[in-house]
């Protein structure tokens, strides 16, 4: 992966706890919306956090246990199809999910969608 690439890993609970969270965006309910995750960082698990904020522009910011998302309706509906079809088959294809902006970056950041292998 390069400095311009992140990926996103799901297991089906995760997946379908971000589904509700983001038909809440979709459906106005909320315009912001938290999600716990796991964060792999020098091969140690640790709590992070995902934010999610309904905006006209698609734009990331890392920190170390975050990550915020200003997110487009467009961006929401498709990471809505994406995680609906990884429920029903397993797998996510294509693991392309959207192109966000970073202050300070030349080029956007592609994330990717993929299944979160089990850690034994």
């Amino acid at each position: 992966m390069s400095k311009d690439e992140l990926t996103i890993d799901f297991d089906e609970e995760g997946a379908d706890l971000l589904l509700s969270k983001i038909s809440a965006l979709i459906d106005g309910i909320k315009s912001v919306e938290h999600v716990g995750s796991l964060h792999l960082f020098r091969n140690d698990l640790e709590e992070a956090i995902i934010e999610l904020r309904l905006g006209v522009l698609d734009r990331l910011e890392m920190k170390k246990n975050s990550l915020f998302l200003e997110i487009s309706l467009d961006a929401l509906g498709y990471a809505l199809h994406q995680l609906t079809e990884f429920l029903e088959r397993g797998y996510f294809f294509p693991s392309e999910f959207w192109n966000f902006s970073r202050e300070g970056r030349k080029y956007d950041t592609q994330v990717f969608f993929g299944k979160l292998s089990s850690r034994e």
